[in-house]
């Protein structure tokens, strides 16, 4: 059974990425700094490979890209309020660093999101008028984030008996256990 549900979480995932209206498209991503002090911002979940390592793209200037740099282990959760489902993963951030993939990644990025990477400001700047962001015409502060999950948390809140299952990564293999709701 806990077969199957995985293999559920990983058809969803790979739905999300195709579909623009998918409730797993747009997650919650937690970081935290050095002191331990938490942040949590949504992201689009732009990709997905065979080993379930997950994409999201974001500006190098970021409050992320610094957290990732302190301490790299980072929170998903994903939620489908529709089916009242759940899913939490714990991952290691990895920032592609790679400037042949960085550029690979950047010419798929449509022309009309690129805008967002190239402010003068770093995001999360003070800014007196929303109106006066300034953007740079040749630069660009994009940059893309790895997401190597290692365990996966699946909660289905359904009557009479809510269903919880926690997937933990073990030599390349996924082995589910049932828990606790």
């Amino acid at each position: 059974m806990t077969d199957i549900i995985f293999s559920t979480i990983v058809s969803d995932l790979k739905k999300a990425i195709e579909t623009a209206r998918h409730p797993f498209k747009y997650f919650t991503l937690a970081t935290s700094s050095i002191n331990g002090t938490p942040r949590l911002r949504t992201l689009v979940l732009r990709e997905i490979d065979e080993q379930l390592n997950l994409t999201v793209y974001t500006d190098k200037r970021s409050k992320k890209i610094t957290h990732i740099h302190e301490h790299n282990t980072v929170s998903l959760l994903f939620l489908d309020s529709e089916r009242l489902i759940q899913i939490s993963i714990r991952a290691k951030a990895e920032i592609i660093t790679d400037n042949s993939s960085i550029k690979k990644i950047w010419e798929n990025v449509p022309q009309k999101s690129r805008k967002e990477y190239t402010t003068t400001l770093a995001p999360g700047e003070e800014i007196r008028d929303p109106e006066l962001v300034d953007f740079l015409e040749e630069k660009h502060f994009f940059t893309a984030i790895k997401l190597i999950p290692d365990k996966i948390e699946y909660l289905k809140l359904n009557r009479p008996n809510h269903i919880r299952v926690l997937f933990k990564k073990q030599n390349n293999d996924w082995k589910g256990t049932y828990l606790v709701p």
